[in-house]
């Protein structure tokens, strides 16, 4: 079941806040899509070559929900071949150190067996050669 994130559906009023940012966190590949533009601009098609399994349809869908909730920004270029490239926000910076330290508190609590790197990802430092850098 994929959750609308529209502005107007998430109410603060009657909802636990960290329960709504739970469940967008939660929702399938957000946390690969924040990790990707955790190191820079992704353009659209980018995601799928750096993200195996995910769909058009579903990217569309987790990045509209990024951009409403203000982790993420969408640049439309004006060129003779329009292009559109999304960014990591400030707020989407913030969410991703909250990631680190669950991944600190996972590792605390048992033997944590992923290699994704999300440190090296906060310093903006990190080699990635499927990206080519």
């Amino acid at each position: 079941m994929v959750k609308n994130y529209s502005i107007v559906s998430l109410d603060f009023e009657t909802s636990c806040p960290i329960d709504l940012v739970l469940d967008l966190l939660s929702a399938k590949w957000t946390v690969q899509i924040l990790r990707e533009l955790s190191l820079g601009p992704v353009r659209t098609r980018r995601f799928l070559k750096f993200i195996p399994g995910l769909s058009m349809k579903c990217l569309q869908e987790r990045l509209k929900a990024l951009i409403q909730t203000g982790m993420v920004t969408r640049e439309e270029f004006d060129e003779k071949v329009p292009r559109v490239e999304y960014s990591i926000t400030e707020r989407g910076r913030r969410l991703f150190a909250v990631m680190s330290e669950l991944k600190q508190i996972a590792a605390e609590i048992g033997e944590v067996t992923c290699k994704c790197p999300v440190e090296e990802h906060l310093t903006c430092q990190m080699q990635c050669h499927q990206r080519g850098e």
